[in-house]
């Protein structure tokens, strides 16, 4: 099923690669621009749905780039949006599909019902099989070719071929006295076994490694499964287990003690489909059992004259890649849409700084005897020279040599300024753009002095800011402060912990 999917994403992109084939650029950015062309409508009628907000988009990559084409700009911001996504979804089909086939290379089963071992000294391997259960007849269940009803899944572990190993007698007696207590699992005591036992293969603080024997594998297997589907009534059946501790102490004979415990085997209440499962999990252990030296391990291939078929599930984590680069790609569309957001605040912070020395440079040409357009005038040249001799950009006065060309271009003076102060987007701009054409309109001519009062408040405004920003500063440094403190406990606390344990 997962391949299918890989494959529609492909198929997807290849006939957005087609459709697309009459569009600039590469192959992503033709695909992106084509899906912006054909949602563009779509787009425009949705502006409450925050990451197509096309109006905002415009309003601030007009306020970043005055001079440049608005439309083409917005066009350009999405379609780099959606190339973006294009890519890292692609990307995510394809890492999909590499870890399927990847996953697909390890299958072990062969020849419907044969796992592969790796060779001796080599490592235990795993595989996940499915098992479909063909239909009861009375035919030969080997002539049976339909895979029929699905049983279920197992979870076998594919053992290399094994060396024997050996074992300590030291601590034997102690682990003997254990062992009892540590296997029961879920029953009661041994002379009442319902339930699957906890046959250890090795037992915390002692260097052994336990195998079990049993009278009876039928009843009591050897990983301690429990083989009473079978029993009715008020059955009992005795089997004797073997803990067998081998140590492998570097001997050629080795070392091997052995402990009977008796079992006394009472019937479950189990279903029909858990009876059955229990009968495939003992075929399973039966043959990797007889199978252990063989190259192959071979599986069942009917279970109480019903033929079973076999197929194994890769480990594929295909689609959590896919779906994790879905996310990625959403995550990187509102990581662009942010940060256009924030440069846009950086910028109207920038330009609340820069206002108190505009005002103050107003107020020095105002006071030499200048003109409001030759003060704009001066302001530009000055600022354009500095950029020239590579000074950074200042959204204010940017703002100004705006002013400055269409001034040069013949639009009026009262409606340039007053351009001005709606494009500076605040209230000190606003009250700069309203003295300016109001001193056009009635000759103010305590204009000046306006000016000089503006100034003193604007420094003042600036004080409270830095300090506002100050603040903010301090409070984003507090968690980093948390952290070190709590870090500097724990290494304080821990050792001393220690110390007082010991």
């Amino acid at each position: 099923m997962e391949i299918y999917v890989y494959g529609l994403i492909l198929a997807g992109y290849l006939v957005l690669i087609f459709l697309s084939r009459e569009e600039q650029g590469d192959p992503a950015e033709r695909m992106a621009r084509y899906i912006y062309r054909k949602s563009h409508g779509w787009i425009r009628k949705n502006k409450g749905f925050r990451i197509w907000d096309e109006s905002t988009v415009r309003r601030e990559l007009s306020l970043l780039n005055p001079l440049g084409k608005t439309q083409k700009q917005v066009e350009q911001f999405y379609v780099g949006r959606i190339r973006l996504i294009l890519l890292i979804l692609l990307a995510g089909d394809v890492l999909a599909a590499a870890s399927y086939a990847a996953a697909g290379q390890n299958i072990l089963l062969r020849e419907g019902d044969r796992l592969i071992r790796d060779e001796i000294g080599g490592e235990d391997r795993n595989a996940e099989l499915e098992v479909y259960l063909a239909p009861e007849g009375t035919g030969n269940p080997e002539k049976q070719e339909t895979k029929g009803t699905r049983q279920g899944s197992y979870q076998l572990q594919v053992r290399s071929r094994k060396y024997n190993r050996e074992e300590l007698d030291k601590l034997s007696d102690i682990l003997f006295d254990r062992l009892p207590g540590m296997i029961l699992g879920e029953n009661k005591d041994l002379s009442h076994v319902t339930k699957n036992l906890i046959l250890p293969a090795e037992a915390e603080g002692f260097p052994f490694r336990i195998t079990w024997e049993s009278s009876s594998y039928a009843l009591v297997d050897a990983d301690g499964t429990i083989g009473n589907l079978g029993m009715k009534g008020n059955e009992r059946e005795k089997v004797i287990l073997s803990a067998i501790l081998l140590y492998d102490d570097g001997t050629a004979e080795g070392f091997r003690r052995e402990k009977e415990y008796p079992v006394t085997v009472i019937p479950p209440a189990m279903t029909e489909q858990e009876r059955m499962a229990e009968k495939i999990r003992e075929s399973i252990l039966r043959s990797d059992e007889e199978s252990a030296a063989d190259a192959e391990f071979p599986l069942p291939q009917e279970v109480e004259n019903r033929r079973l078929f076999w197929e194994e599930r890769p480990a594929d984590a295909g689609l959590s890649i896919l779906l994790f680069a879905g996310i990625v790609a959403v995550l990187a569309a509102a990581v662009m849409r942010s940060r256009l957001h924030e440069k846009v605040e950086r910028r109207e912070r920038q330009m609340l700084l820069d206002y108190p020395q505009i005002i103050s440079k107003f107020v020095l040409y105002l006071g030499a005897g200048l003109s409001i357009r030759s003060t704009f005038t001066r302001l530009g040249e000055a600022y354009q020279k500095g950029r020239e001799e590579g000074k950074e950009e200042r959204g204010a006065y940017e703002e100004i040599l705006r002013v400055c060309r269409e001034l040069s271009s013949g639009v009026p003076e009262t409606e340039a300024y007053a351009r001005f102060g709606q494009r500076c987007r605040s209230r000190q701009y606003a009250r700069l753009s309203t003295l300016l054409t109001q001193n056009l309109r009635k000759g103010n001519q305590e204009l000046l002095s306006v000016m000089q009062q503006e100034a003193q408040a604007s420094y003042e405004e600036r004080r409270n800011m830095a300090r506002k920003l100050g603040e903010e500063a301090e409070t984003k440094l507090l968690l980093p402060m948390i952290m070190m403190l709590t870090i500097t406990m724990l290494i304080i606390i821990i050792p001393a912990y220690y110390s007082f344990a010991m």
